[in-house]
């Protein structure tokens, strides 16, 4: 096997893994977001009657998409909820959620940034925490109680608030718990009804129906989108797209794609939860209901998801209680940790998953003793090293002892140019001859790549290093640099420099004997800066770090020979 092209053929599968979204952007290939469109209401939210077709995706799914009136509350106090991680507002008239405020995340870096909004007065036109009954809009009615006052949770604390009506001979009671220890709202909604009957319902992101007949339907909805022109998650890109998620069963799956997305996902039973999902932040609702059913679908410019249940018998004079809980935050391994139906799947780092969370969880811990995320990652690019330390070395020995073997390769495929056959049997000898393996320099690097994509995936997806400082202005200026090891270098200088330490790696390490090869392995530097321009800047320290570290030891394992 010819050491080259092995190191060739990895180095193109690195360029196809970390170039394919930039390219596909460039291209076209993924449509670009699009402009901003009006709030549009579906037609259940409007008050029209949800149709049948549900798991065609049809007018029980999201019925229409049209432009309607903006859902406003009748008139009535609003209530607060305020923990030391948010602040929440909501209409008394059935719990309408207004804002949604994450006091300890800012939409950029500085004190003067405003602070990450869930949920604004725009995504609050959509009725999020709205309920529907048999496709009534209920909210602008009087037939809610709310009993209850504004929450006020120092730590440790918890709080509910109960919101009461009488719809269609439907009694309802709505609890939603407040916790000041994290962004879980649990609820509790309790339906009773003098007469037997049999009601569909649900808890969404959104408004929409999983009926196929309705004769009442009950819906618990937030929306979690900001529209006119807001992306529907915070700081939405190419390298942090906004998607539907959900766990079903212990499986995790997400569609990003919004050509997909405007068709609807299918419905799906046996889910835990489902929600809209970026990079660093989360939206989800989940059922306790082990035959809940979802779905998920892109309208304009929301995204709407529901979880729900069909058929709830409601006996006679007897309360039936439905259990919901909604996850609204910070992907926090810790936060997530402690949410219902396993909501911490949402940190999924893809196939390398085995390998980013422990990478993560050394890089916060490292965090802990620098109080620095850069100078952490520079700390675990040298533990990576450490460990890879003897495997690099049997690679450096093995690629100086095909650089002495050069010559004589050159000799011999001069010799049996029109001979293959016999060429690679000569060939073969000599490395039996003297003892060296063709493979030995590539395969110590082959064992490293999947950690190499686990890291890639874990710093690209660490809400640890969002708006997370490394050196946060040039040196002896007061220009911002490195301040967020988040977002791409703004100068340039590190993917520049990196490139650079390629491109020596490359001087350092024996040519091939194939010119036409040679020539394609130096343009490997290049490629991998251009690709390196746009990423996060945590990324690209970690590869310069490991460059450094890689021309030290070739280096010294040349002094030695």
């Amino acid at each position: 096997m010819d050491n080259k092209r092995l190191a060739l053929a990895i180095g193109i599968c690195i360029v196809i893994f970390l170039g394919w979204n930039f390219l596909s952007y460039k291209m076209g290939w993924i449509p670009e977001e699009r402009a901003p469109v009006k709030a549009t209401v579906p037609s259940a939210v409007s008050g029209e009657s949800p149709g049948a077709d549900a798991a065609g995706g049809g007018a029980a799914d999201f019925a229409g998409s049209g432009p309607a009136p903006a859902v406003s509350a009748s008139p009535g106090r609003a209530v607060s909820v305020e923990t030391p991680l948010y602040r929440a507002v909501l209409h008394g008239n059935g719990g309408i959620l207004r804002r949604f405020v994450l006091k300890q995340y800012r939409t950029g870096i500085g004190e003067s940034a405003s602070q990450v909004e869930m949920v604004s007065g725009q995504a609050a036109a959509q009725a999020p925490f709205g309920i529907l009954l048999d496709g009534l809009v209920t909210w602008n009615g009087p037939e809610w109680t709310l009993k209850g006052d504004d929450l006020n949770l120092a730590d440790g604390e918890s709080g509910v608030l109960t919101f009461t009506a009488e719809i269609d001979g439907v009694a309802l009671r709505r609890e939603l718990a407040f916790s000041a220890s994290d962004y879980v709202i649990s609820e509790r909604l309790f339906l009773s009804s003098p007469r037997q009957r049999k009601v569909n319902a649900a808890f969404t992101f959104g408004a929409s129906s999983l009926d196929t007949d309705p004769k009442v339907s009950v819906f618990s909805s937030l929306r979690h989108a900001v529209l006119g022109g807001t992306p529907p998650v915070p700081e939405e890109s190419q390298y942090n797209p906004t998607r539907i998620a959900w766990l079903e069963g212990d499986s995790f799956d997400e569609e990003n794609a919004p050509a997909d997305l405007a068709k609807g996902t299918p419905v799906r039973n046996g889910v835990s939860w489902m929600g809209v999902m970026n990079n660093y932040f989360l939206g989800a609702v989940s059922m306790d209901d082990p035959a809940a059913g979802a779905k998920g679908r892109l309208i304009g410019n929301v995204y709407h998801v529901l979880i729900g249940k069909t058929g709830v018998v409601l006996p006679a004079g007897e309360e039936v209680m439905l259990q919901s809980a909604y996850f609204i935050g910070p992907k926090e391994s810790g936060q997530l940790a402690a949410t219902p139906n396993n909501m911490v799947k949402a940190l999924d780092y893809g196939f390398f998953s085995v390998i980013a969370r422990p990478l993560v969880r050394l890089l916060v811990f490292l965090n802990g003793y620098t109080h620095n995320y850069g100078a952490a990652v520079i700390l675990m690019t040298v533990i990576i090293k450490l460990i890879f330390w003897p495997l690099s070395q049997k690679s450096y020995k093995s690629m100086n002892q095909m650089k002495k073997l050069q010559p004589m390769l050159v000799k011999i495929r001069e010799k049996h140019k029109d001979d293959k056959e016999a060429m690679n049997r000569e060939v073969m000898q000599l490395y039996k001859t003297y003892k060296v393996s063709p493979a030995g320099g590539c395969l110590p690097i082959v064992v490293q790549i999947p950690v190499f994509f686990g890291l890639y995936q874990g710093l690209l997806n660490a809400i640890e290093l969002r708006h997370a400082p490394f050196i946060a202005t040039l040196p002896f200026t007061d220009t911002p640099w490195l301040a967020d090891l988040a977002s791409p270098d703004p100068w340039l200088i590190t993917p520049l420099v990196m490139g650079a330490t390629m491109f020596l790696q490359q001087k350092l390490s024996p040519s091939s004997a194939d010119p036409t090869q040679a020539k394609i392995m130096m343009f490997m530097p290049l490629i991998f800066t251009l690709l390196f321009l746009n990423f996060p800047a945590g990324l690209v320290v970690y590869w310069l770090v490991n460059n450094v570290i890689s021309i030290g030891q070739q280096w010294w394992q040349l002094r030695r020979a």
